[in-house]
Order: structure tokens, then sequence, then C-alpha cells
């Protein structure tokens, strides 16, 4: 078993409440379904209505909000190349890879010095969506399915970003940043979801960037906020 983190710092942009019945959680699951579906929601700018493709719209107000929000830039910087999150299934061509589009409009924007796609899904995981209570994939199980490409290990990036879409209990990024650290051990990784999970609640705002962590205990994992 490796020794996965027992603390793991994390970054979010958006807050999204599963079951909140306020004005701001019933969009908060429009924004956050949109940007997993990489699909457009209709907006008001300057005053007229635009369909809007939700994850090119978060990718620029993360680049807006680095000046409100100063520890943004820990994990937005040209010295930073983003890694996204593999799909839960070994990716196919054509296949929606959200965390990968993310990447590429956060790139789009200036916002890192490169994407790579240096994880990759060998078998299969539950997806936590779909799991029943109990049953979502620990960080084991995306340890043991995902590896590094051997092409990349040759060449250690400055600095990593893990980019997910939506981060809930954090057994993605607990499991998979073990895999990256046991492959760049003198690289700095952080860990960046544009969505994090309000469960139970409302969310007042949508936009509530914060810093948080993750722990890992003998009573399973937490995450703060």
């Amino acid at each position: 078993m490796p020794a996965f983190p027992s603390k793991l710092p994390f970054g979010a942009f958006l807050a999204y409440a599963p079951r909140g019945s306020s004005t701001a959680s019933k969009t908060s699951r429009d924004v956050a379904y949109a940007i997993k579906q990489d699909s457009t929601l209709r907006f008001t700018q300057g005053g007229a209505p635009a369909a809007v493709r939700v994850i090119d719209y978060a990718a620029k107000r993360i680049g807006e909000e680095l000046r409100n929000h100063p520890f943004l830039n820990d994990y937005f910087n040209p010295s930073v190349t983003l890694i996204p999150v593999p799909r839960s299934s070994p990716t196919q061509p054509g296949t929606l890879w959200p965390s990968l589009r993310i990447c590429q409009a956060l790139i789009a924007q200036g916002l890192c010095g490169n994407v790579k796609t240096s994880l990759q899904r060998t078998k299969p995981v539950q997806k936590s969506a779909f799991a029943a209570p109990g049953q979502r994939p620990e960080p084991a199980d995306h340890y043991d399915t995902v590896e590094v490409a051997p092409a990349d290990l040759f060449t250690a990036p400055q600095a990593i970003t893990l980019i997910d879409d939506v981060v809930t209990r954090g057994s993605t990024f607990v499991g998979l940043y073990q895999r990256l650290r046991e492959a760049f051990p003198a690289v700095p990784i952080r860990c960046f979801a544009v969505v994090r999970t309000v469960s139970p609640g409302e969310v007042a705002s949508i936009l509530d960037p914060v810093q948080g962590t993750i722990t890992l205990s003998g009573s399973g994992l937490h995450r703060q906020p």
C-alpha cells in the first residue's frame, strides 16, 4: 500500500450544492453539470442574453480573479504544467474528457506554461457519481488504475497542478497525487478543482475561491471546506 498523504491541500473556484433548494444552489447545479458535460448556458452579458460555453467562461473568470485571490497564482502561472485527472475509464478517441477541456481552456487564457496528459487510466474505476453509499472509489483504487506516461518520466516539469472538474471527498486527488509524487519526487504538485461540492447545505455564492485540506485518516476522507 503506498503511503498516501494524511493531509493534502487543494484549491477550488466555484461552489455547488447538489441538494440545495435556494436559487443560487439550483443555478450552481446547472453550472456544475455544464462543466461536466462541456455544454453551454445562457447568461446576460452587457445587458443582452448570450449562450456561454461554461468551461471557457470559468477559465476566463479564473484569470480575472488572480488579483483578488492571490493564492490562485500558486496554481496558475507560467512555470506550471497542468495535468488533467483522467476519466474513470481508459480514454477512447473522440470521448469527452472534461478535465482536459478545462486545461485547454486555461492555457488558452495564458494561465499556465504547458498541458500534459501524463496520467493515463489503465483500468476502469467506478464513477463516484453513480456509486452506491460506501462503494465510492478510494485513493488506492485511483492509484492502482493509473500510470504516468513513460515518455513523460524523462522530463520533470517545474511545477504541476493536477486539474479536476469537481471535488467531492477528494479521493481522486489523494490517489493521483501519490502517483505523481512517486514519478516526480522533487516537483511541487498542487491539486485544483473548478467546482467543489457543498453537501449538505446551500451555497450563498457560486463564485467562491478557496484553499482547503483533504484529510485521510482511519475514519476515511474528510474535506474542509
